[in-house]
């Protein structure tokens, strides 16, 4: 018995449904397109969606098989993103690659907004799946270019694995050849399967000197294949790396030295002594510490104590910097991820554990971050420990407060209870002059004096850094 026919929305009810659909464009566009990614040639059997409207804004019905004989020159694509991917991948099959460019044309004169941006991203990650070569072709006659950013977007992020040599050979015909847009998902899936193939196209695609990071003369490319293949395959990674100098600049010598000691944390740690002297490598070696502090605290440990002083001495001060960003620097840390920076009390209590040379310096920002976040905890830690280290990290702790934004009552307070005369009046001397200079006058640093949890005695000696005059106990 053959279903009853929908009759066709009134016109008058077209616009009140507006934002419904495009709620539902949404939520329909995202779902059902990885159903054809590694199959993409099998035999049409679907049928024709009631959403599909044909040339003159009505339904098209009686539902019906979608055959090439089809006539699907009357069909307009505008209302794609509603049809469902096992429906829509029927049309596509069943379309000429005239018929699918028409389409293409369709889409890229919509009105722009977000009906267009939904309607072209259904349409591409459909069309990547049935007919990549079409949707290249789509994408490298496009007029609008807007359109065609969002065509390379959805095609990039939903290409059979087949097609992503071709992708990639499409994105250096455009314009903006070489540049990070849409490329991004294509590379780093790529190299997550085929590294070796990534490397040979960076080799017959190489960026020019303007399409490089300006900073850092990187290849966001090899960085991306390298993240990838140092797990894979870190001898062939690092290979491929040593053959051309130009390849070993510093994002790509981070990816390699992290890749590969997620995989091999012996084997990075050697590599990282040989390379300690090359400055491309400096930051590589730096978060590579601060991945084992995350991942194995021993191996950081290890891995300093193998690293030329200074180059330990620079990664612990990285470590601390990562620990407690300035202001400046918190979006940066942030974008890594919730889980990439540390809590400050693991990290002190890793750090001290240190030669006195690695840390005395840099324990300061991460005890003065602690002590912003939770001040008693961080006051007993630092009163428990050896009375010599004790005093250093408190000192360390004040410095900090004065060339950071970290609260300088707590550390004065601290600062108080440093043992040796000298250290205590230079490192607390420093804070309350501090103080003095960045709250308009004398009274206002008095009056935070007065308002500290000390005696009065101390608070006597405190305000001799500000009067000048030499304390009389």
């Amino acid at each position: 018995m053959a279903r009853p026919v929908k009759p066709p929305t009134p016109s008058s009810t077209i616009p009140s449904k507006a934002a419904a659909l495009v709620v539902l464009a949404l939520c329909l566009s995202s779902l059902g397109f990885f159903a054809g990614r590694h199959s993409v040639d099998g035999e049409p059997t679907l049928q024709i969606s009631d959403a599909v409207s044909n040339s003159n804004g009505t339904s098209v019905v009686p539902r019906k098989r979608v055959s090439e004989t089809s006539d699907l020159s009357k069909v307009t694509i505008r209302n794609i993103a509603t049809i469902p991917f096992s429906q829509l991948y029927d049309i596509l099959r069943a379309a000429t690659s005239e018929q699918r460019m028409a389409w293409a044309r369709e889409l890229e004169q919509m009105p722009s907004g977000l009906g267009q941006r939904v309607a072209v991203a259904a349409y591409y990650k459909s069309l990547i799946q049935v007919d990549h070569r079409a949707a290249i072709e789509g994408v490298l006659h496009a007029g609008n270019l807007r359109a065609r950013d969002v065509a390379i977007d959805a095609m990039t992020k939903a290409a059979p694995e087949s097609t992503w040599g071709d992708l990639a050979e499409m994105l250096e015909e455009l314009p903006f050849a070489g540049s990070v847009f849409g490329g991004a998902d294509l590379f780093g899936n790529w190299s997550r399967v085929d590294p070796v193939a990534v490397s040979e196209f960076i080799e017959k695609y190489p960026l020019t000197a303007k399409q490089r990071d300006r900073e850092t003369g990187d290849d966001w490319r090899m960085s991306a294949l390298i993240r990838s293949w140092g797990e894979i395959d870190p001898a062939a990674a690092r290979s491929w790396l040593e053959d051309d100098a130009s390849r070993q600049t510093q994002g790509v010598a981070e990816a390699l030295l992290t890749s590969w000691g997620r995989v091999d944390r012996a084997g990075a740690i050697e590599y990282a002594v040989a390379k300690a002297g090359q400055p491309q490598f400096a930051s590589a070696i730096n978060e590579l510490v601060y991945q084992f502090i995350r991942f194995a605290g021993e191996d950081a440990t290890r891995l300093l104590a193998v690293l030329p002083t200074s180059q330990a001495q620079a990664a612990v001060k990285n470590v601390a910097a990562v620990t407690s960003p300035l202001p400046e620097e918190v979006n940066g840390i942030n974008d890594r991820g919730p889980e990439y920076q540390r809590p400050p009390e693991e990290v002190a209590h890793w750090m001290i554990t240190l030669p006195l040379e690695l840390w005395q310096e840099n324990i300061g920002p991460v005890a003065a971050k602690w002590m912003d976040e939770t001040p008693d905890a961080a006051k007993a830690w630092l009163n428990q420990l050896p009375p010599a280290s004790r005093d250093t990290a408190i000192a360390s702790c004040c410095h900090a407060a004065v060339l950071g934004y970290h609260s300088r009552e707590p550390a004065i307070e601290i600062g108080l209870t440093i043992s040796d005369a000298r250290l205590r009046d230079a490192a607390v001397g420093a804070l309350v002059r501090r103080l003095e200079t960045s709250v308009p006058g004398a009274i206002s640093a008095s009056r935070i004096i007065n308002e500290l949890s000390v005696s009065e005695q101390q608070k006597a000696y405190l305000r001799t850094f500000i009067t000048g005059k030499p304390y009389a106990e």
